[in-house]
């Protein structure tokens, strides 16, 4: 299963239709098939190689907070995961 995640926009090629964008300090790139209208700066959802809806900065921080909140809790579940089997190793 894929899950469409937000990224801002921070280059376009649009000779080639690619726009490249930073999702948590790594840089996707996607096609702009679906949204030709993008723009630098602006957020989208990238799923699949492509970007494939337009996000408000609002809606774009409400999502980017969401998977920190997410991915928090899946670190603190890993550590408690780690420490029941290191205490099943004694």
């Amino acid at each position: 299963m894929c899950i469409a995640a937000p990224a801002h926009v921070v280059e376009i090629n649009r000779e080639d239709n690619w726009l490249y964008a930073d999702f948590g300090g790594a840089r996707q790139q996607a096609k702009m098939d679906l949204l030709p209208d993008v723009e630098i700066g602006d957020y989208v959802l990238i799923h699949a190689g492509y970007a494939i809806e337009k996000l408000t900065e609002e809606a774009a921080k409400e999502s980017l907070e969401a998977w920190e909140e997410l991915l928090e809790v899946l670190e603190e579940e890993d550590k408690e995961m780690e420490k029941a089997r290191m205490a099943d190793l004694d």
